[in-house]
C-alpha cells in the first residue's frame, strides 16, 4: 500500500511539472565545432630538395603525425628504418607509391 502511494505521488509530481505554467527552458545540444586543417604545404627551405623528396617529406609529416610524434630521419640508423617503415606502412595503410616517396625523404636525410 505504501509503495502504491509513493508511486502515485511521483506520477502526480511528474504530471504537475509537465503541465506547469512555469516558463520552459530549452536545453540545446552543443555540437563541437569541426575544424578542418588543410594539408601541410611545402615550406621555402624545401625548395632545395628534389620534388620527390619534398613530396615525401610532406607525406611523412601528414601521415605519420596522425598517430605519433615525428622522428627525424637521423633518429634511427639506416639499418633500423626499413623495419620501422614497413611496420608503419601496414599500420597506417599507406600505399606502396606513397611509401616510396616517404622512403625517399627518409633515406635522403640520413
Amino acid at each position: 500500500m505504501k509503495l502504491k502511494t509513493i508511486a502515485a505521488a511521483c506520477i502526480a509530481m511528474f504530471l504537475y511539472s509537465c503541465g506547469s505554467n512555469a516558463p520552459k527552458t530549452q536545453v540545446s545540444t552543443l555540437k563541437p565545432d569541426t575544424v578542418q586543417v588543410p594539408p601541410r604545404m611545402a615550406s621555402p627551405n624545401e625548395s632545395t630538395m628534389s620534388p620527390m623528396v619534398a613530396e615525401g617529406k610532406i607525406m611523412y609529416e601528414n601521415k605519420c603525425a596522425n598517430c605519433h610524434k615525428l622522428f627525424a630521419p637521423t633518429d634511427f640508423s639506416k639499418e633500423e628504418w626499413p623495419s620501422i617503415l614497413l611496420r608503419m606502412q601496414v599500420k597506417a595503410k599507406i600505399s606502396d607509391e606513397d611509401m616510396a616517396k616517404i622512403n625517399n625523404y627518409v633515406y635522403a636525410n640520413l
